[in-house]
Order: structure tokens, then sequence, then C-alpha cells
């Protein structure tokens, strides 16, 4: 088994996808957002590209999320936000999510054999779930307009390592590699590390602080969701 990490949506290929077990990662926010939905009740999370197309899904049952470039989309009931989403029980409803970066990875990387979406708040959970079927693994790291994102690579690494705890015939690409001696030189950090990526920064200026400090969580939450068609829903429920 081997593990490949890619350092944002952009540079996602088809050889990257292809036959593998995919995990997606954008710590700030989507990945957390949509773990924290399936977690508060949610059945399921659509994730689509653009508002218009959210609006079109919009019906009594669904609850419609998002933003761009951190700001919450006119009409929506929710920025891409997992500690706003937690203040209420969406037991039974279904959340429909578009965001800047982690909705357009997970569309990038919807031909995996199984696509699953991680973060800090699951990353074991979700790294075991990815071993269970002894493929390779590719960890997409979502990034920030263009840009690796410092988030999404400590998230990464810290899959990584724990991969490595659990078996001993684990190979890594130098990126992997890389981003496992980053989180292990600094987990202690976390989460205050958080508000110091270029990510971060641009959610303290729009005030998001709450959603920075919960986002920096580790291996708080077991939900892994993985993407069924054109939904995502916690494993536990295939």
């Amino acid at each position: 088994m081997r593990i490949l990490t890619v350092s944002t949506v952009e540079e996602i290929r088809p050889g990257h996808v292809d036959g593998r077990t995919v995990i997606v990662i954008d710590v700030l926010r989507a990945s957390s957002t949509i773990v924290t939905a399936l977690d508060s009740g949610f059945e399921f999370v659509i994730p689509v590209g653009t508002a218009t197309e959210a609006f079109a899904l919009h019906s009594l049952n669904t609850v419609i999320a998002g933003e761009r470039h951190c700001q919450k989309i006119d009409g929506f009931d929710y920025n891409n936000s997992p500690t706003e989403l937690r203040k209420k029980d969406h037991k039974g409803k279904h959340l429909i999510l578009t965001t800047t970066n982690g909705t357009k990875a997970v569309e990038k990387a919807a031909k995996a054999d199984r696509l699953l979406i991680g973060c800090f708040l699951n990353a074991s959970a979700c790294i075991n779930a990815a071993m269970v079927h002894n493929r390779d693994i590719t960890i997409c790291c979502a990034g920030t307009r263009n840009e690796f994102a410092l988030e999404d690579g400590l998230a990464a690494g810290m899959m990584v390592h724990s991969a490595k705890k659990q078996a001993s015939y684990i190979e890594t690409c130098d990126f992997s590699d890389a981003l496992e001696a980053c989180f292990l030189q600094l987990a202690q950090r976390l989460p205050k590390l958080l508000f110091t990526t270029t990510t971060g920064k641009r959610l303290v200026q729009n005030q998001y602080t709450d959603d920075i400090q919960y986002c920096g969580q580790t291996d708080v939450l077991k939900i892994v969701p993985i993407v069924k068609g054109n939904r995502i829903l916690s494993l536990s429920d295939t």
C-alpha cells in the first residue's frame, strides 16, 4: 500500500484517483463542515459547484450553506461554518454545500474507487477506514486560492503518521514524508497554529475564530464521510 499526497485541488490528476482510495482534506473549512454536519444529524450532504445549483435543490427538508472567499452567499441559511451548524438540531435534514475549494476537490476526485472526507476532527478514523481495503491511498489537500494550505498538509501528515504506526508495509512519497515530519514538529501548537495560516488569517478577519479553534481539534469525532453518487453519507450508514 502506497500513500500519495497532492498539494492542491489544481494538482489532482486522473492517475491520482483512478482505482484508488482518496481522502479529500479541506480543514478550513469544507471537510470539517461535512464531518460536523453528519455528526449533527444531517442524513447526507450534497456538494455542488455553484450557488445556482444549491438554490435549485432547496426544499423544506434541505439547508443550504456555503461561501465564496469566506463570505456567506446571499440567501443561504449558513456560511460554510461547522460551529454554526452545531448550534441547531438538523436531524432528518439534508445539507446542500458549496465552497471555494473543498467541493471542487470532491468533484475532481469523483472517480476514485472510494472517496472519503477527512480533517483533524476525524483524522484517525478516516485513515483507518481508508486502509481497510488495502488499496493505494491518495490524500488530496484542497488548498486555498490555488496555493497549498498548511492546515490541510498538517492533517495529511497526521494521517500518514497514523498509517505508518499501524502498518509496517506502508510506502509513502517524499511529500507525504515531509508533511508527516511537519505534523510531528508542530502538533503541540494546534489549534492555535491555525490562526496564523493564510486561510486562518482570512477567517480571523471575517470573525470566524470559533471555527478555527474548533477545526484544529484532533480526533474528536468518529464520523467518516464517504461519497456515494452525488451524496456524502456517513460510512456507518452505507
